[in-house]
Order: structure tokens, then C-alpha cells, then sequence
């Protein structure tokens, strides 16, 4: 698999977004995976400022995931702004990290490319709407 580690890993890439936005989307996904994300979360930057964007990223084990009372997550959560997300892994794996998400921001489904193991969904994050 490229990207993820196993069945069962999630990576999730984040641009469009600053250190704040960032911060609120991976402290959404540790809430909902408390012990199945990665150990750090990584930022890759273009060689010169200005030309290309920064990439937030972090791996999501998703046997982890942790059943939450509706909203909970919702209630701890900063607003952010627009976050473009890019989930890759196994289809379940990744059916559920995009419901977590989905749970705490308003998201927008880009498009899905199925692999032969493993599938790619591009997402577009927002604060929720009855938020």
C-alpha cells in the first residue's frame, strides 16, 4: 500500500490549511482513534516559500476507533476554515475515518479513485453549519 502501513492504516494528507486548521482536524481524529494515530504529525514544506503548499500529515489505525456520544467530539472542536483532505487506505478503513470527520465538520465529497487494495478520497472540510 502506498502511504498507509497496514490494512487497517489510514493516512490522511491535509492542505489548503494553516497550523491552526491543521491542529483541529488531527485533535478530531485522535479523539475518534485515541491510540491509532500516528506518532507525530508531519509538515512538508516546498523548498522555497511561495512555491507550492504545505502538507499535514498523519496515520490513522482505524481498529481503534473509539464509540463517541453523538456531538462530543462536535463540542471540543475548533471551527476551521476550508481543509482539502486526502484519506488512503483500505475502503472500510476509510469509510470510517471520513465518518468521524463527517461527525465534527461539514465535508464535501471531491471524488473517489478506487485501487486494486486500497482506495483515495479527496474530501473538503469546513466548520459545521449547526456548529
Amino acid at each position: 500500500m502506498s502511504g498507509a502501513e497496514s490494512a487497517d492504516h489510514v493516512s490522511v494528507h491535509l492542505t489548503g490549511c494553516g497550523h491552526e486548521d491543521a491542529h483541529a482536524v488531527f485533535a478530531a481524529l485522535e479523539t475518534a482513534f485515541p491510540e491509532g494515530t500516528g506518532p507525530a504529525r508531519s509538515e512538508t514544506r516546498a523548498a522555497a516559500p511561495g512555491a507550492g503548499p504545505t502538507i499535514w500529515s498523519m496515520v490513522v489505525d482505524a481498529r481503534t476507533r473509539s464509540p463517541q456520544e453523538a456531538g462530543a467530539a462536535a463540542e471540543r472542536t475548533q471551527p476551521v476554515t476550508t481543509v482539502s483532505v486526502d484519506l488512503f487506505g483500505a475502503a472500510d478503513p476509510v469509510r470510517q475515518v471520513r465518518e468521524e470527520l463527517e461527525a465534527v465538520f461539514g465535508v464535501e465529497l471531491l471524488g473517489t479513485v478506487p485501487g486494486e487494495h486500497e482506495l483515495e478520497t479527496r474530501l473538503r472540510l469546513t466548520s459545521r453549519a449547526d456548529g
